[in-house]
């Protein structure tokens, strides 16, 4: 009887088969793959024909600075990029710079990128531009007068005289300054800190227990902005009398109208502790000026007292 033969086995292929396939996927992926380090190579995107604000924000999104030019062009629209340094598809490292260059018309200039700058600043380099500016104030964490956007962006095009639209930041929304007499020193800072508002304490003798806070600048329900300076009058016990009698008072110099700078050193050299607070001035002139004081010129007072001055400062 002929025996009947026996069929080749096929796991063994199929396994072989399997451990080639996942072998290919890994070197793929190892081949392929990026880590995002500062290290690794990319390719530089296609740009041309792209409006330059698209063209900068691919850049940006693979780690590319852009450094545009202009070139005066009559067949393309203006903004357009018309060419690329490196081309298209160049390995180039990451942070490596990508000149683009744009199409310019005869009457139109680039757009200095301002984001950062003062308000004041801003505006002197778009003057030097050809170009104006109009300021648009609006509430914001970062510091008052700090340009925060602009429209159009950096690196644009424009007519020359067009007018660029500047979000400029006028601080962070003020806060309600809280009834600060009665609490303990550590109290009332704890309370202004969290607030975001500074203080300035006076040591004064008082018939309040020592460390309680007998009066404040400015008065409770005030709007301050954060980074104010509230100033604070501490009780340091009551006066005591002896061989030498009360404690003696100094009559306060008068500094309304005069200077900030001087108007502290008066004070100081009378022997009196002193605080500022920013005020709006109604004119340009009251810049810098002390508008008001607090104690009042000519009232007295124990020596060392705070004395607050509310200096003018020109709004916006």
């Amino acid at each position: 009887m002929t025996p009947t033969p026996r069929r080749p086995r096929l796991w063994p292929w199929l396994l072989l088969l399997l451990v080639l396939v996942i072998g290919g996927i890994v070197a793929a992926y190892f081949l392929t793959r990026d880590d995002g380090g500062p290290a690794s190579n990319t390719h530089v995107p296609d740009l041309v024909g792209l409006s330059t604000s698209v063209a900068i924000q691919q850049l940006g999104q693979r780690g590319y600075p852009a450094i545009v030019k202009g070139r005066v062009s009559t067949g393309a629209r203006l903004g357009t990029v018309l060419s690329q340094a490196p081309t298209a598809g160049t390995e180039l490292d990451r942070s490596q710079q990508v000149t683009i260059i744009v199409a310019r018309g005869p009457s139109t200039v680039e757009v200095p990128n301002v984001v950062g700058l003062s308000a004041v600043q801003a505006l002197v380099r778009l003057q030097a531009a050809n170009l104006k500016g109009r300021n648009v104030q609006i509430q914001s964490v970062q510091p008052k007068g700090r340009v925060i956007r602009q429209a159009p962006a950096g690196g644009s095009e424009a007519k020359k005289n067009a007018t660029v639209v500047l979000t400029v930041s006028k601080g962070s929304k003020p806060v309600t300054v809280p009834p600060m007499t009665g609490l303990t020193e550590a109290a009332a800072t704890a309370t202004l800190t969290q607030l975001g508002l500074r203080l300035s304490v006076s040591r004064i003798a008082a018939s309040q227990p020592k460390g309680i806070v007998i009066s404040q600048q400015p008065a409770a329900g005030t709007r301050a902005q954060k980074g104010s300076i509230v100033g604070l009058n501490v009780s340091t016990g009551p006066t005591t009398t002896g061989a030498t009698g009360p404690r003696p008072r100094r009559t306060v110099p008068d500094t309304v109208g005069q200077d900030e700078t001087v108007a502290r050193r008066t004070l100081v050299t009378a022997g009196f502790a002193v605080s500022t607070v920013d005020q709006p001035a109604a004119d340009p002139s009251q810049e810098g000026i002390v508008l008001r004081q607090t104690p009042a010129g000519g009232d007295r007072v124990p020596p060392h007292s705070q004395v607050v001055v509310y200096v003018g400062r020109a709004s916006g």
